[in-house]
């Protein structure tokens, strides 16, 4: 059985690598999709592995909720990507 700390570890080392790809593909995406400001997701984009997991075994959880609507990124940039995933869904239907 796995014990928290072990848990949390998993946990963590998957939200960064998952972050980090998607900082890497898409840094205004990443931003809305993670809550966070854009000088964060291009620190995280330059993330190592070796640093992800150190980073993953701190014992807490690296992952915040935010409640919805508290985004930092602005309206405009939000309808950006709004449109941007329509035209990927259309082309996607072809």
């Amino acid at each position: 059985m796995a014990t928290l700390e072990e848990d949390l570890t998993h946990l963590n080392f998957q939200y960064l690598l998952l972050f980090r790809e998607c900082a890497r593909s898409n840094a205004m995406e990443a931003a809305w999709r993670f809550g966070v400001d854009p000088e964060v997701v291009s620190q995280v984009a330059d993330l190592s592995l070796e640093i992800i997991k150190e980073q993953a075994a701190i014992n807490r959880a690296v992952i915040s909720l935010l409640p919805l609507g508290s985004h930092p990124v602005s309206a405009a940039a939000y309808a950006a990507l709004l449109v941007h995933d329509s035209l990927n869904q259309a082309g996607q239907h072809e």
